[in-house]
């Protein structure tokens, strides 16, 4: 048997991997329904949810198949996200964003690879590159630097074993240059009441704080490089995955959750008006022409909106093959429409939680729950639609993009 004949039984097998890890997804989704509450409850992902997510080989999806995972396309970890945002958003919320983080870390060098996905290591890393950081001290030393400071929204940090952090690092002659660096969890305090927020409070995603460590330079990737899709000059992974634009992923890794929750809300809502009388003219909601529309079209803009995303994804992957990257404008493009797909989501679940009236109002329903989560995601500022579609108009326009824009 050729070469190229075991990599195409290679590829098929993890391809069968990730589709099982997909369905295990599905499976856990009644389980995960029961334990929403306790997870809002706590403020966190307990460690026996978590141990249940990385049974069903969730996280292994975007991890090198040099570290037993299946390197696939991401829109096998978009649909598991879908099945797992319908039994609980804040774990959709982490498994969105760890398969983006999980592409990023699989474009480092090969010595923090090897760190990062050793056996028995937590696949959640959290990823701050958002400008969230404060108080930061670096100092250059040899081998590395010296680094200390504070940093906000660290998701799922209780059940990771490591961090990545966006930060510059000062040249010998340049201007510092931006960096994402990887350092154990162990290394920082959490703060644990710190996460006291309207929505999506089972993330965790809670304040930190790094006193002075050392971080060995195999740790820092130069973040324009990742931003243009670059990978380390010592990373091996050959899977078209770690060439996925970095950008377009996270944008990605925080509508697919977005979408599942969307569509529980639907899906619920829909429940509710099954089985409700209109207070005002106490006939059944279910015969109301107005509910039947809003019924209607919400499944269908939620199926719509969910295929896009898969779409869109194997679009991406097509020009990466055909050409190995994206031009800005193609990436401009991409980021706009998942922006609008993400007000669209929230749009349609707004209308429906207007026609519920009063259902919404009882604390620590399912509805209510949903209702908080969905516009605490679509708040994201990945999603965010003037900034995204001003950076692509100003593309169209032959204008040159401002300072900082992440396309």
């Amino acid at each position: 048997m050729g070469l190229a004949q075991r990599t195409a039984d290679e590829v098929d097998s993890n391809v069968r991997g990730a589709e099982m890890a997909v369905e295990k997804t599905a499976a856990l989704v009644p389980w995960l329904s029961e334990q929403a509450g306790r997870i809002e409850e706590a403020r966190r992902i307990p460690e026996d949810v978590a141990e249940r997510l990385f049974d069903t080989k969730l996280f292994d999806l975007m991890r090198p198949s040099r570290f037993g995972g299946f390197g696939v396309s991401p829109r096998f970890a978009w649909e598991a996200t879908f099945h797992v945002a319908n039994g609980c958003s804040s774990s959709a919320w982490l498994a969105g964003l760890t398969s983006a983080n999980i592409i990023m870390l699989g474009k480092f060098s090969a010595e923090a690879q090897k760190e990062i996905f050793a056996p028995g290591v937590s696949p959640i890393v959290p990823m701050l590159t958002g400008g969230v950081g404060q108080d930061i001290k670096i100092e250059p030393v040899d081998g590395g630097i010296i680094l200390s400071g504070r940093w906000r929204y660290a998701s799922g940090v209780d059940v990771s074993d490591w961090l990545g952090l966006l930060i510059n690092i000062p040249g010998q002659s340049d201007a510092p240059t931006p960096h994402v660096v990887l350092v154990p969890q162990s290394e920082f305090s959490i703060d644990h009441q710190s996460w006291r927020v309207m929505g999506m409070r089972g993330t965790g995603s809670k304040n930190i704080t790094l006193g002075k460590t050392f971080v060995p330079s195999h740790r820092f990737m130069n973040w324009a490089e990742l931003q243009a899709g670059k990978k380390h000059a010592t990373c091996p992974n050959i899977e078209p995955v770690y060439d996925f634009p970095l950008n377009t992923a996270n944008a990605m890794s925080v509508l697919a959750p977005t979408l599942g929750v969307a569509t529980a809300c639907s899906e619920e809502s829909i429940k509710i008006i099954r089985a409700r009388i209109n207070s005002g003219n106490q006939q059944a909601q279910i015969n109301d022409k107005i509910a039947q529309v809003d019924a209607g079209t919400s499944a269908a803009t939620m199926s719509f909106l969910r295929d896009f995303l898969i779409s869109e994804t194997a679009a991406i992957e097509e020009q990466i093959l055909r050409s190995g990257i994206l031009s800005l404008e193609e990436r401009g493009l991409s980021r706009t429409k998942v922006t609008i797909a993400s007000r669209q989501a929230l749009t349609s679940a707004q209308r429906l939680f207007a026609a519920l009236g009063g259902s919404m109002l009882p604390e620590g329903t399912r509805i209510e729950r949903l209702f908080r989560d969905i516009h605490a995601m679509s708040s994201h500022f990945l999603l965010q639609p003037e900034p995204i579609a001003e950076a692509y108009g100003r593309l169209l326009l032959g204008l040159e993009l401002s300072p900082g824009t992440r396309l």
